[in-house]
């Protein structure tokens, strides 16, 4: 049995721009407005401090949540993006970006 595969991974949306989120004190989120309706998969990248992650809908403090050190980078789908939420992790504001990719 032979199979054509065509490709395993995510492509860049070229329609699409990134998003570039400061992170400070206040828990942030990004904004879905700029996400297009094709995009499934993004790629993310964390900056200058490290950042603490809720997915949960409850907002992220220093007893709950995922801590991201500086230079952490992976992959998140659209529905995790749209859920984040995302404050700093000790007093540095960190930036976080992300890329929009499809199948």
């Amino acid at each position: 049995m032979n199979s054509f595969v065509v490709n395993l991974y995510p492509k860049p949306n070229g329609t699409a721009a990134g998003q570039n989120l400061t992170v400070a004190a206040t828990a942030v989120q990004f904004d879905p407005a700029n996400f297009d309706y094709k995009t499934n998969a993004f790629f993310v990248t964390v900056h200058a401090a490290a950042v603490i992650v809720t997915f949960d809908g409850t907002t992220p403090t220093a007893s709950n949540g995922h801590v991201l050190p500086n230079a952490w980078y992976g992959w998140w789908s659209k529905d995790a993006v749209l859920a984040a939420k995302l404050l700093r992790h000790t007093g540095t504001s960190a930036q976080v970006t992300i890329s929009q990719f499809t199948n």
